[in-house]
């Protein structure tokens, strides 16, 4: 009995681990840096996102009632074309993220947390931070963001030569530009009909890097690959100093036809100086190295 209990405790854990909680902070994520970023500064991010907070500007009804509306026919989209449990969970962040939105209209003095609008450029690096977390979070648990990344995924299965990221990046370039238009004011001229292009052009651009780092790991470190006739020196020195493991294989110079050893060595990004001047009073030694986004395991000593 004690056992079932915890089995089902445990597949409780994981269900909340990797369904609920991405589901939660990611809707939060959005949300804050819409109602506290985005709307404010008047510029609209990309996506399903940024098409709630044009029509926002232009009707004065809540973005959250947009963004479920938007949502809606995307879900059924992704739930038959795309696959179940990607689709549900990203929609049920979306819906989680709209209710938010909607529930803040009606808290007293939440407009208090609201950036100024005259730190634009402060909002939109802030707005890509945020929703860049949020995405990375929806990526990693389902494989999909869900908005207008599940419309490029429908068009990359009939056009498979046009790729996801190029058509989701034409998306948001459409809800840009449609900024330019709708943001504009009656006595405006160019350069401040163009500050909402740009304050979206650095969001998602900060948007896409902090989703680039968090999907990459901040587990990062570098790879060594070492062509030596002293493996035995050499690798003493790494296990002493560094305190990391070394691979040892057999290799052969094929110009001289003499036998070597490929010594392959992850280390720390603040050990690559070490490392160099460890292999350097070995002048037939020969040594190249390349970054790795992320380490899995345990690769110290």
């Amino acid at each position: 009995m004690k056992e079932k209990t915890k089995i089902i405790w445990k597949k409780i854990g994981g269900m909340i681990w990797s369904a609920v909680l991405p589901i939660i902070i990611s809707g939060f994520l959005n949300t804050i840096a819409i109602y506290m970023f985005v709307q404010p500064n008047n510029f609209a991010p990309g996506g399903t996102n940024g098409i709630a907070v044009l029509l926002e500007y232009g009707t004065g009804l809540n973005s959250g009632i947009y963004l479920l509306i938007l949502n809606i026919p995307l879900f059924f989209l992704a739930f038959f074309l795309l696959g179940k449990r990607g689709a549900i969970m990203s929609t049920l962040s979306m819906a989680f993220s709209s209710g938010l939105l909607i529930l803040f209209d009606y808290i007293p003095g939440i407009e208090a947390i609201r950036y100024e609008p005259q730190f634009g450029l402060l909002a939109a690096i802030a707005s890509g931070i945020l929703l860049g977390a949020g995405l990375a979070m929806m990526f990693r648990c389902c494989g999909t963001s869900g908005g207008t990344s599940v419309i490029a995924s429908i068009v990359n299965k009939r056009y498979r030569n046009l790729s996801v990221g190029a058509l989701t990046a034409a998306f948001d370039a459409c809800v840009v530009v449609a900024s330019f238009f709708v943001y504009y004011e009656q006595g405006g001229n160019f350069t401040e009909r163009l500050d909402p292009v740009l304050l979206a052009l650095v969001s998602l651009y900060v948007d896409s890097k902090v989703c680039d780092i968090i999907m990459q790991g901040f587990k990062s470190a570098y790879k060594f690959e070492i062509i030596t006739t002293h493996p035995d020196e050499i690798v003493q020195e790494i296990m002493t100093k560094l305190r990391h493991g070394v691979t040892r294989l057999s290799g052969e110079g094929m110009y001289s036809h003499e036998g070597k050893s490929v010594l392959i060595c992850i280390i720390r990004k603040r050990q690559v100086a070490l490392l160099q001047k460890i292999i350097r009073p070995y002048p037939d030694t020969f040594a190249y190295f390349s970054p790795v986004s992320e380490v899995y395991g345990q690769f110290m000593k």
